[in-house]
């Protein structure tokens, strides 16, 4: 791993040195994909790291709109009970569109440390049960009486994408700017990480660092309108928080 991170290393002083470069895609995502083509990956969704090994994470500094507070480490979707769980969610616990009101959404992002309100009637949260090896997803009414407690991830399942996906981490700070209607980046630093172990992991669910976060929606023009589009459901940890998680190389 030590040369493979050497490697990306200096790539990314090469790309450092063409100092601005103009974007090769659009959206939120813009910077991170450039940064991808210009290190020879293509865009891709498959549950290994981005680069030999690393997953890369890009991040602007000082524009605070198109700067997430959240990193998504990885997505993960139910072991079960059921085979399509976040359409079940949707489903059963999700709202009307505001847009296209005859079509349901599902919005949430829920921690272990608390209660989350959704859909203003129910409560949900994660559960770690150590002894069953499984992380449940709770459901309360309002009146906080369980509902059910049948979604589950096995710790199995979110091992294997934490050694796959996110064991080594590469975090890429960049400048933007637009000029004539063109964007620009220009990428200023890099850090290297690895991470702790699988407990510390687990930890961090418990104590709410980490949390889980839904994102199901719908199409509301083209020629998918009304379909569901499902954007992953997303383990986030706080960029400041990359610490807890990661050791520094």
């Amino acid at each position: 791993m030590e040369e493979t991170i050497e490697e990306l290393k200096l790539k990314f002083i090469e790309i450092k040195k063409r100092n601005w470069i103009e974007g090769t895609s659009h959206g939120k995502g813009n910077v991170g994909i450039t940064f991808e083509n210009l290190i020879g990956k293509e865009r891709e969704n498959l549950p290994i790291a981005d680069y030999n090994g690393i997953e890369i994470k890009t991040s602007l500094k000082y524009i605070k709109y198109y700067s997430r507070a959240n990193v998504t480490l990885f997505s993960a979707t139910f072991d079960g009970p059921y085979i399509y769980g976040s359409q079940y969610l949707k489903t059963q616990y999700g709202w009307y569109d505001k847009i296209l009101p005859k079509y349901k959404v599902f919005y949430a992002t829920i921690s272990a440390n608390k209660l989350t309100r959704v859909n203003n009637h129910y409560f949900m949260k994660l559960e770690i049960n150590y002894f069953y090896q499984k992380i449940y997803l709770v459901i309360l009414n309002q009146h906080y009486q369980l509902i059910e407690k049948c979604c589950f991830w096995n710790f199995k399942t979110l091992k294997e994408k934490l050694d796959a996906k996110i064991k080594y981490l590469a975090f890429i700070e960049a400048e933007k700017k637009k000029e004539k209607n063109i964007v620009y980046f220009r990428y200023t630093n890099i850090n290297f990480y690895k991470i702790k172990d699988f407990s510390t992991f687990l930890s961090l669910i418990e104590k709410g660092e980490i949390k889980i976060a839904f994102n199901i929606g719908i199409y509301r023009n083209g020629k998918k309108i009304g379909q569901t589009y499902d954007h992953g459901t997303n383990f986030e940890i706080r960029k400041e928080n990359i610490s807890m998680l990661y050791q520094h190389l």
